[in-house]
């Protein structure tokens, strides 16, 4: 039977006492239950208090502990309170949240020593990797709040239109752009934005944000603003201020989101932000091999400027982050060099909301997609964790998740990486791009090695692990393409439900003979 220990002091119980809150109740309950799995039964000796204060601040908690056993847990806000349950039981007791349906319990007691507190940096933290994003359990467990959660579990941060919205709003078409000087588009767009908060008082942020194409509008007005401002923003902000403006009084706690995407990246010269509007970054030309503040690398240097730019401006920056290779979904993407630096860099240039976006689209990945969205999400939830602790972080999960082989895809992960960093990688990249051929092909008998050790070594992880070498299955077929052995890996695919691209599910008629990045 395991037991309470609260600084240095045993207990062979414990209750849980929370206020009568929708969030504090639940956490109450998450906790009973996870005490119940570790073998701490509930009754007469240390007491665990759940309550909310607004002073702790959006999202945050704070655990303290007093004497005879007496520990509090205090949340900010509902979500706080629950983030403070579940860093409870992963600081003091070993649980980990990696997947949906795969967690770590352990069985060993749960020991409360020195007070600690977590206020997130990031006021909204984003995922869209399906594997662990389709499940608002994971979310809440993982920081993720910007993803439909019920208000017992705390509740989201909730948008109105997402992204690419003045199509919907103006009626454009989504292969063109409106004209931002036309009143009547203006107008337009107001009430389409009014009518979206008299629909739904929950929303808090409304994207008013330009379509997915470069066709921005070349009359006189636009042009004359555009160059005035050195950049084709100005157009866009002055129209996104208009809007932000009508709703202010109304809506005093609405803010209204747009995009500093492609041909608006830069930020205007003249035109501010008002204090309700948002400017969501854009990393999408990003190198995503080097960091994104490596001043030897030319695209991300001129990023690097841009939000120095937009910070001198603008207080409320969010960014849109490129976390994959959006044609080639299964190869493997050698990006785990930079994650936690780039974080780190967007904390430490005022950036107050992160969406990383990555594979949204298949329920499970045929590369290192849960592994990716799991350390996404434990970078935002604390952007300035070292490099220790961000490897710590992928030990922990790769150990979690494939079982006691771990190490062998440590060392691939290790081997990837390290050649990626001398190589410049966009999201668009073939695999072969960025590690040459040669490299992979004098490393053939090596990978095969490891990855017949992680699954001889893996017990019931074996499925993770075999769907993950899909990866490593598909450059192999890239050196040496292969009929027979195509068509197999094209069924496994098939079945497990994996994306093969960004808009695509699997291939039509490929041919198998052909080297796997050719399909289509």
């Amino acid at each position: 039977m395991s037991k309470m220990i609260v600084k240095g002091k045993e207990y062979a119980a414990v209750s849980v006492i929370s206020g009568e809150g929708a969030p504090e109740v639940y956490a109450a309950s998450e906790l009973r239950k996870y005490l119940g799995l570790l073998g701490i039964p509930e009754g007469e000796g240390a007491v665990i208090t759940i309550r909310t204060d607004a002073h702790i601040g959006r999202d945050g908690y704070a655990v303290t502990s007093g004497e005879d056993g007496d520990v509090t847990v205090t949340g900010g806000n509902g979500r706080g309170v629950i983030y403070g349950i579940y860093a409870l039981l992963e600081r003091c007791a070993g649980v980990r949240y990696y997947m949906p349906g795969v967690e770590k319990i352990g069985a060993g007691d749960m020991e409360i020593g020195e007070d600690f507190s977590h206020t997130p940096i990031f006021e909204m933290r984003q995922s869209d990797w399906k594997c662990g994003n389709g499940s608002a359990d994971w979310c809440v467990k993982n920081g993720i709040n910007q993803r439909e959660l019920p208000k017992e579990m705390g509740g989201h941060i909730k948008y109105g239109g997402f992204v690419h919205t003045i199509g919907s709003l103006a009626g454009i078409p989504w292969d063109k752009q409106p004209c931002f000087s036309d009143p009547a588009v203006l107008e337009k767009t107001k009430a389409g934005v009014r009518a979206i908060l008299e629909k739904d008082p929950d929303v808090k942020i409304v994207s008013v944000s330009q379509n997915d194409n470069m066709n921005y509008c070349t009359c006189e007005k636009c042009r004359a603003v555009d160059e005035e401002e050195g950049s084709h923003m100005g157009t866009l902000l002055r129209f996104v201020n208009a809007v932000a403006e009508d709703i202010a009084e109304d809506y005093p706690d609405v803010v209204i989101d747009t995009l500093a995407y492609q041909h608006t990246r830069k930020a205007p010269k003249i035109t501010k932000p008002l204090p309700n509007v948002c400017i969501r970054l854009c990393s999408i030309e990003c190198c995503f091999s080097h960091p994104l503040d490596d001043p030897s690398c030319p695209v991300n240097a001129a990023f690097f400027r841009d939000i120095v730019e937009w910070n001198k401006i603008c207080d409320r920056i969010y960014i849109w982050d490129y976390v994959t290779c959006f044609p080639h979904y299964i190869p493997t993407f050698p990006n785990f060099g930079v994650l936690r630096k780039n974080m780190r860099f967007f904390a430490e240039h005022g950036v107050k909301g992160m969406y990383p976006e990555g594979n949204y689209q298949s329920a499970q990945s045929g590369e290192f997609g849960e592994l990716r969205c799991y350390l996404l999400a434990k970078l935002m939830m604390d952007p300035m964790m070292s490099e220790t602790e961000y490897l710590g972080c992928m030990d922990d999960f790769l150990a979690g998740y494939y079982g006691a082989g771990w190490r062998y895809i440590r060392s691939y992960i290790d081997w990837t990486t390290a050649e990626a960093s001398g190589a410049h990688m966009n999201i668009w990249n073939p695999p072969f791009s960025t590690i040459p051929r040669e490299k992979y092909a004098a490393m053939e008998e090596t990978f095969d090695l490891w990855w017949d050790k992680a699954e001889e070594l893996a017990g019931d992880r074996i499925e993770a692990v075999r769907r993950s070498r899909l990866q490593w299955r598909y450059i192999k077929l890239m050196l040496h393409p292969d009929a027979e052995l195509g068509k197999a890996f094209f069924e496994e695919v098939k079945d497990q439900h994996i994306r093969w691209r960004e808009g695509q599910e699997m291939p039509d008629n490929p041919d198998f003979s052909a080297s796997p990045e050719t399909w289509r």
